[in-house]
């Protein structure tokens, strides 16, 4: 009898999709996401399905979704997206793949990506936030009592719309995101010709002007952390995203400046870098079958 599960992962970009046993990935597909108007997403994700369906012969299909927007996890619904992806309000998974008698978890995209770095990693927390730096920013809580915490309309951990600031109209991901540092640093007279990773590099070996943009932003994404540690007394925080990659070298520029943001002594959780990294989400989508 197969463990196989497919998992598909939907992002603003590209629509991932793999077939997965246990803690190994089997086979894999990465196609750019539809525009949601002209080409549908739900059409996509069918015909992923479906695909890997027939290719591995799977008589019982465990199917976990992970995507962008706010998720109602009991009907399978997009109850909230943003502006990122057209049209996505209203769509159900677990209607689109009823079809096909596939048994369906969704989750949203950070709950799926704290779940699967929950399920590679065997973390000694009771208390576990979890957020993401990407276009956005997105938050996930795990308790090992309570499992994810949704809040009662599943908009809970919303964490990119808070700290907005009336005078610059900004809210926390348009200041914090790697998207808001690709801004400043498309802005910078001296550093507006490379990209995030050689910014990375440049500070590595003293260049101060990368340093300081680099501080610059760390601040802000201490600033929200201070708020996370505040609200929710996690034991741990982890960074997600891609530029969770640059693990150490991004996390000097953020957790030295957390206690700038909270009273004297406060104290704030342990802080990492995910190890899941990229493929966590998929992971996470089928961690519960």
């Amino acid at each position: 009898m197969t463990t196989y599960k497919i998992a598909v992962d939907i992002g603003g970009t590209s629509i991932k999709a793999a077939v997965i046993d246990n803690q190994t990935i089997i086979d894999y597909i990465n196609i750019p996401t539809p525009n949601n108007v002209d080409e549908l997403i739900i059409d996509s994700v069918f015909q992923l399905v479906e695909q890997f369906q027939s290719q591995f012969e799977l008589s019982t299909l465990n199917v976990g979704i992970s995507t962008a927007g706010v998720v109602d996890e009991i009907t399978g619904e997009i109850i909230y997206a943003g502006p990122t992806i057209a049209n996505y309000k209203g769509v159900n998974f677990k209607q689109v793949l009823k079809p096909l008698d596939a048994k369906v978890h969704i989750y949203n995209d950070v709950n799926a990506a704290l779940l699967g770095e929950l399920s590679l990693n065997n973390y000694q927390f009771e208390n576990i936030f979890c957020l993401t730096l990407g276009t956005g920013i997105g938050g996930a809580f795990y308790s090992s009592k309570n499992d994810l915490y949704n809040g009662e309309r599943s908009r809970a951990n919303e964490i990119g719309y808070m700290l907005y600031r009336p005078f610059e109209n900004t809210t926390y991901e348009q200041r914090a995101s790697t998207s808001a540092l690709k801004s400043q640093l498309d802005r910078h007279p001296k550093l507006n010709n490379m990209d995030v990773r050689t910014l990375f590099q440049k500070a590595e070996f003293g260049n101060r002007a990368a340093e300081n943009l680099l501080n610059n932003w760390g601040y802000s994404i201490a600033e929200g952390i201070a708020q996370i540690q505040i609200l929710y007394d996690p034991g741990l925080i982890l960074i997600g995203g891609g530029i969770s990659a640059q693990q150490e070298r991004l996390l000097r520029y953020i957790t030295p400046h957390v206690d700038s943001y909270l009273p004297p002594n406060y104290g704030f959780a342990s802080i990492q870098t995910m190890n899941a990294m990229n493929n966590a989400a998929l992971f996470g989508a089928v961690s519960k079958f």
